[in-house]
């Protein structure tokens, strides 16, 4: 009988055998997947000076007209588990709120731990 059947006898103990083996404990722990779903980037997206007078553009002094900084781009992700987040462009803090609106901060590390990251390509 064991001669007949000695491969699916192999095959049931290297499979038990097999299940029991893992590299990392957390290894079995799926991440929910969070795919970036767009950016939000001001309409003009360049830093500016507005002056009062046109002939004041070509002027080089500076006090007689006002410096207006970029707003940054604010990118946002859409999570499988329901959890929504976004980052500011130069932070490194991503703010997430799962369905109820709770807040939760991560830093880029904690987050790309915590959640498989999908960037756009």
């Amino acid at each position: 009988m064991f001669y007949k059947h000695w491969k699916k006898i192999f095959l049931a103990i290297a499979a038990f055998f097999w299940n029991g083996c893992s590299d990392n404990a957390a290894s079995s722990e799926v991440k929910a997947t969070c795919t970036f779903s767009g950016g939000a980037c001001p309409e003009y997206g360049i830093d500016f000076y507005v002056c009062e007078n046109p002939e004041d553009y070509q002027s080089h002094d500076s006090t007689k007209c006002t410096f207006y900084k970029r707003d940054p781009c604010t990118y946002y992700y859409n999570c499988d588990d329901g959890v929504s987040c976004y980052k500011d462009e130069g932070q490194t803090d991503v703010t997430c709120y799962d369905k109820q609106e709770h807040e939760t901060t991560y830093t880029e590390d904690e987050f790309k731990e915590k959640y498989d990251v999908k960037e756009p390509e």
